[in-house]
């Protein structure tokens, strides 16, 4: 068992034995990574107090790629194998779209070719009413009859 004298480096020189951040190592305590000892000063306020063998034991070369690697990370991870895997699946809806599209437009461009060369002859109705009138019938060519040329 450790005595309250094992625990004698402050939370400072503790980031710095370990290489790490305040708030890195705050993080560790959070996760229960690191078990320090919470010690009353004499301000009144708790203080942090490490047992040098833990942090060594902690900083192992095998130990510390581990946890450099936190749980955040392997969520935004996930998440973006997530997105990645919907992002797919769009782009494949999308070319399915576009061959569809292609291939509505290649029928309409042989129904195009097929057509191009019978041309309709349409005629307007003025000019079925010109040529009424040029044989005296039509709108104009009846008025003219019913008041004999004075129009």
């Amino acid at each position: 068992m450790k005595n309250k004298t094992d625990y004698n480096i402050n939370f400072s020189e503790a980031c710095q034995v370990l290489g790490k951040s305040k708030r890195t190592v705050s993080r560790y305590i959070k996760a229960g990574k690191l078990n320090p000892e919470k010690i009353e000063s004499k301000r009144g306020t708790l203080e942090y107090r490490f047992n040098q063998a833990d942090l060594l034991k902690f900083k192992k070369p095998g130990r510390t790629g581990q946890t450099e690697q936190t749980r955040p990370e392997n969520d935004i991870i996930t998440f973006l194998k997530d997105q990645i895997k919907v992002k797919d699946e769009t782009i494949s809806q999308l070319i399915e779209r576009s061959r569809e599209t292609n291939i509505l437009l290649k029928g309409l461009q042989n129904q195009l070719l097929l057509t191009d060369g019978k041309k309709e002859v349409r005629e307007d109705r003025k000019d079925r009413a010109v040529k009424a009138d040029k044989k005296g019938q039509g709108i104009n060519g009846w008025l003219k009859r019913i008041f004999k040329g004075e129009f």
